[in-house]
């Protein structure tokens, strides 16, 4: 499973925009090359929303850093007092899969997530450990399937090798920006509907085109946790020293 950060190709046929006809693997890698970059520094508040209307925010900073083709990244909570220094840690494996640990600052350690555990709710949200670290496959991780295409979108189902957290995901993905405007999320069984994760507004940063805020919602429940990106900064130096686990149970370089 890969990132969801991103660049932006057209192809000119005649006198307007428009795509030659892609296939569904093709599609997909778009995605994933629109949402990919070198390096990001995300300032995000994040909001768990109850059924019934009451909100708690929280202020969280996310860094991503891609070499060799593998991403890592690292989440800190910065506010409300009770999770702050709350820290997670993302390493993309040669295999695909991702290494995830997080710092807990109650109990002054760190602790790796099992793959048991990365279906499970990340800090209260309704994203889990794995969402954190990626939403997307390539060809190499999933069969992808054309099931719907009109003039402004395609939808794509995809099908995972490895059923290790959702057994399908359906994308409804703009055909201009490439960037997923809605996600579907199954369970294992690939029928019951877990998740739905909705982009709520779009934005142009540095020419790349962003999911400025996002809101994902579990079905069962209807608790719903949204994201909104205060700031973005792509393709920015970053030291790789953030991406340790020295840094995670530091907090210092």
């Amino acid at each position: 499973m890969k990132r969801l950060f991103i660049t932006l190709t057209l192809l000119i046929l005649a006198s307007s925009l428009v795509w030659a006809d892609l296939s569904a693997n093709q599609i997909m890698a778009k995605v994933m090359e629109t949402q990919s970059s070198s390096s990001s520094a995300l300032d995000l508040m994040l909001t768990l929303i109850d059924p019934n209307g009451q909100m708690r925010e929280r202020r969280i900073q996310t860094l991503s850093q891609t070499k060799d083709g593998l991403t890592s990244s690292l989440t800190i909570f910065l506010s409300p007092e009770n999770v702050r220094n709350t820290r997670f840690l993302s390493l993309e494996k040669e295999d695909g899969k991702s290494e995830m640990w997080i710092y807990l600052p109650a109990l002054k350690r760190s602790r790796r997530i099992g793959s048991s555990e990365e279906g499970g709710s990340f800090m209260g949200s309704d994203f889990s450990y794995a969402d954190m670290a990626s939403i997307t496959y390539d060809e190499k991780q999933a069969v992808h399937q054309m099931l719907e295409e009109d003039a402004t979108r395609y939808v794509i189902q995809s099908i995972p090798y490895e059923k290790q957290t959702y057994g399908k995901t359906v994308s409804v993905v703009d055909k201009v920006t490439f960037l997923p405007l809605r996600v579907q999320f199954y369970d294992k069984d690939g029928t019951t509907l877990l998740k739905t994760l909705v982009t709520d507004q779009t934005d142009v940063v540095d020419g790349k085109p962003i999911a400025k805020a996002l809101t994902m919602t579990t079905e069962s429940s209807g608790h719903a946790t949204r994201l909104v990106m205060m700031q973005t900064r792509f393709d920015v130096p970053l030291n790789s020293a953030y991406f340790t686990l020295k840094f995670l149970e530091t907090g210092r370089l």
